[in-house]
């Protein structure tokens, strides 16, 4: 019984495990506030754009930011980059190209 419980923690521990882990579920709106804050967006220019109030945004983030285990709204950001649940549009990035 004890090597039981052993295999079981090291199973739950395994680097391997996190391929287990369902997707972060966002909805249009925290997903769309997740791409203008990528963008540089203020919560309140956000909330000009979608047409709400700027509580209203920063709800959307405390919810992303529980959803991804995270405490910062760049942390957030980066997770959503990395899980592939927002992506960057190389034509509206913000490089700084080179005179012809």
């Amino acid at each position: 019984m004890k090597t039981q419980q052993s295999l079981d923690t090291s199973v739950e521990d395994a680097p391997g495990n996190a391929m287990f882990t369902p997707p972060v579920q966002l909805t249009a709106k925290e997903t769309q506030a997740l791409e203008w804050c990528l963008k540089g967006k203020t919560s309140w220019e956000i909330a000009r754009i979608q047409s709400c109030s700027e509580s209203t945004i920063n709800f959307h983030f405390s919810n992303i930011r529980r959803k991804f285990a995270v405490r910062s709204r760049n942390a957030a950001v980066f997770k959503a980059l990395k899980s592939g649940a927002i992506t960057v549009d190389p034509s509206q990035s913000r490089d700084i190209h080179e005179p012809d």
